[in-house]
Formats: C-alpha cells, structure tokens, sequence
C-alpha cells in the first residue's frame, strides 16, 4: 500500500468513527427510554403496517 493509499484508508476509518460516535451522542443525549430498531420490529403484531413500505422508506 503506498503513502496516500495508507492516509486515504485511515482519513476514511476516522471519518467513519466520527459519525458513528455523533450518531451515538445523538441517541444518547435525545434520552429515548429504550433502544429499538427497525431490524428487531415485529411486523406480525400489526398485520396493517407494510414492511416493504417501511424499508423502502427507512432506506430513503
């Protein structure tokens, strides 16, 4: 890996860790009462809720 192929991986991982931690200040400081996401959502509790219309969207 050359000189620049090295700072543009590690510029990239920083950049990356950056906003994955803003992210998380983020969650933290809206104080929500519990973690949730739409990975774990049951979609079979409420058969009216289209989940391809929820990905579609979650996915913007």
């Amino acid at each position: 890996m050359t000189y620049r192929g090295f700072l543009a991986e590690l510029l990239m991982t920083e950049c990356d860790d950056r906003a994955r931690r803003r992210s998380e200040r983020r969650i933290k400081a809206a104080g929500f009462p519990r973690e949730k996401s739409l990975r774990a959502f049951d979609f079979d509790a409420n058969p009216n809720i289209d989940a391809a219309t929820v990905h579609t969207l979650a996915s913007c």
